[in-house]
């Protein structure tokens, strides 16, 4: 099983991603962008204590957070750097496998 804590991290980052939707209103795809990804985040990380592999999802969503910017060019600069720091944590805390955890709470 994956650690708690680290499904937490990312129970949060996805909840900070809803949030920052709403703190930086942007409408259009930018918008259902952040909300979409906040939620397969939020999932995903949730159903991942059960089936450790569908953390690759949150993964691919924390990498597709920072790609986003390229394809929806209405970024302000806030949203921007928002979602390549949010991105790059969701993607690295989910790469952490139940055998990391184990091995870095030993």
């Amino acid at each position: 099983m994956q650690n708690k804590k680290l499904t937490f991290v990312n129970v949060g980052l996805g909840v900070w991603l809803l949030l920052s939707s709403l703190l930086w209103r942007r409408g259009g795809p930018t918008f259902v962008n952040l909300w979409v990804t906040g939620i397969i985040v939020i999932v995903t990380a949730l159903l991942a204590m059960r089936m450790p592999r569908l953390r690759f999802v949150s993964v691919a969503a924390g990498v597709w957070l920072i790609a986003s910017m390229f394809a929806f060019p209405d970024y302000s600069s806030p949203i921007v750097w928002n979602n390549v720091f949010v991105g790059a944590a969701i993607a690295l805390v989910s790469l952490v496998g139940p055998e990391q955890a184990d091995m870095f709470a030993s």
